[in-house]
């Protein structure tokens, strides 16, 4: 295997070891059941399987830079999401569903430094958020999250450049919202699986997540105004949200038993829609704001 491919393997020990430290005070990691130890080897075969695919490319190499920036990303997203898992606003689901205008710190490293940057900070970052939270350790949410960064990270491996088939890509992101969002918008009462709560409507969430796609459809048509590399980023940030939650919603379907109604409803629509939204919007904020202190810095 080749150094990148080492490197890549590395980064998942370094993940599943702080998974476990993490799990040492919770019981979120339950070693008696082995379903969520088999998804997790589906989304390690997923990764490894790109990587496999695309191992040529340069995007893969791990330096001392991209090191740091898993380290940097890694705290400041679970920071920011330990301070907005705490916040007084409920967002209803069937699950610990937060908002998280943080998801945009996730995109901007997945995309500046690559694939294997925004799989640590997502991955370990939701570890580190859930953690400080007290809620404990899910080990395909912290992998789903971690597929958020990662695919956001894509273009920088994929033949070298960031503007791979984004018209494919366009339509791609477009099924998928659509299909979404129909889920969601017809069937917006789910009943909670435990039975602790009542009915929860979702409509909004439905809503929510047309809104936050469009939005991302429409900078690839406005790439010339907003910037080139924030539509892009847009488009491959939206997908990574789609991906990566819905790799960890439709896990429970076995490792809590949600049907896939309860589960797409309750779990995916409310987290991808609003994900989605505050990537769309923050995401290229922040970048404009690297790329001018970059600029100042004459890099």
């Amino acid at each position: 295997m080749k150094k990148s491919g080492m490197n890549l393997l590395y980064t998942l020990i370094a993940f599943i070891a702080i998974m476990v430290l993490a799990s040492t005070r919770f019981e979120g990691l339950d070693f008696s059941s082995l379903t969520w130890i088999l998804w997790s080897l589906l989304g390690v075969v997923i990764v490894f399987g790109i990587y496999w695919a695309t191992r040529d490319s340069a995007g893969w190499e791990i330096g001392t830079r991209q090191v740091v920036m898993m380290g940097i990303g890694a705290a400041l997203y679970g920071l920011l999401n330990w301070l907005f898992n705490g916040t007084t606003i409920a967002l209803p689901s069937i699950s610990l569903v937060a908002y998280r205008p943080s998801v945009a710190i996730l995109v901007l490293f997945g995309y500046l430094f690559g694939p294997v940057v925004g799989f640590f900070t997502g991955a370990v970052g939701n570890i580190i958020g859930d953690f400080l939270s007290g809620w404990g350790v899910f080990p395909t949410w912290d992998f789903g999250n971690g597929l958020m960064g990662f695919v956001a990270g894509l273009p920088m491996v994929l033949a070298g450049s960031r503007a791979i088939n984004k018209k494919t890509l366009t339509w791609v992101v477009g099924l998928l919202i659509v299909v979404g969002s129909v889920i969601a918008l017809m069937n917006t009462n789910i009943e909670d699986p435990w039975g602790f709560r009542g009915p929860e409507t979702f409509r909004v969430a439905g809503w929510v997540l047309l809104i936050g796609g469009v939005l991302a459809l429409l900078t690839r048509f406005l790439g010339g105004k907003l910037g080139e590399e924030s539509a892009n980023m847009n488009l491959w940030g939206t997908l990574g949200v789609i991906i990566g939650i819905a790799y960890a919603a439709i896990g429970d379907i076995w490792i809590s038993g949600y049907s896939f109604l309860a589960t797409m409803v309750g779990q995916f629509a409310p987290a991808a829609s609003f994900n989605i939204l505050f990537a769309v919007i923050l995401a290229p904020i922040l970048l404009a704001a690297y790329n001018a202190v970059q600029s100042r810095a004459g890099r």
